[in-house]
């Protein structure tokens, strides 16, 4: 089962909701959750949730969970969904739920956006909401690559998937031979942790993929799943916050 949970927030004073706030969400949730989840979930190698803060306004935000784990996301939802507000007391204001949306998919029905159509779908736009990066030879890069992506989302389908299970090198070259970024508008942007600050991009980027139909349909499905996983490292913390767009050739 894989879940997307938003929710509209908004707040009294003059501090300015900005995307940094994921960390601080974070905490909340961990405050939240049962303290045997949150001792699993802190040895866990991949946690199976991805969340991240999108501004509006000055005093409005949104807050963006995706969850796909079927384990853990009755329990998520039960603590989230009937929030009507919350502190923040790190920032000293409260929020207050205006809005929540709530979508919810099977695996069955999530593949079959891909596998069940006559004709897959070969350009896809990623809009890096949040900063992104991801962790290569011991740096974080600066721009992002077809390998990096999907082998991340490779991993994370793997560890959620009853169905298939991908992690193969051979799956990966493959899937990079045949995709290609054609086009992009990104920046560098920093997202703060406590101290420290992690230096990433953020903005879009265009892929284009192209071979045989199967591998555009995995490749397709793997890419959309970011909506749900997030991209990149530290997406529990409200990094690799991702949007993900199917673009069709029009006919001239």
């Amino acid at each position: 089962m894989l879940q997307k949970i938003i929710l509209k927030c908004s707040f009294v004073g003059e501090e300015r909701a900005s995307y940094n706030w994921g960390s601080i969400m974070h905490g909340l949730l961990m405050e939240l959750l049962p303290i045997e989840i949150v001792e699993i979930l802190h040895v866990s190698r991949l946690n199976p949730y991805s969340q991240y803060v999108i501004p509006l306004s000055e005093n409005e935000l949104e807050w963006h969970i995706g969850i796909w784990d079927n384990d853990i996301s009755d329990i998520m939802t039960k603590i989230i969904l009937p929030l009507t507000h919350f502190n923040i007391n790190h920032k000293g204001i409260t929020l207050d739920v205006t809005s929540v949306i709530r979508e919810i998919k099977s695996e069955e029905d999530f593949l079959a956006q891909f596998f069940a159509v006559d004709t897959p779908c070969r350009r896809y736009r990623l809009e890096f909401l949040t900063p992104c990066t991801h962790k290569s030879r011991g740096e974080y890069t600066l721009f992002p690559s077809t390998r990096l992506i999907l082998q991340n989302l490779l991993m994370r389908f793997s560890a959620y998937s009853n169905s298939f299970s991908l992690e193969d090198d051979e799956i990966l070259d493959h899937l990079e031979a045949y995709t290609k970024i054609v086009h992009y508008s990104l920046r560098t942007a920093t997202f703060h942790l406590k101290d420290a600050g992690i230096t990433g991009y953020i903005g879009r980027v265009i892929l284009s993929i192209r071979g045989p139909e199967q591998l555009a349909r995995l490749c397709g499905m793997l890419l959309s799943f970011a909506e749900y996983a997030g991209v990149g490292i530290k997406t529990s913390l409200g990094m690799g916050g991702c949007n993900v767009i199917q673009e069709h050739y029009r006919s001239k």
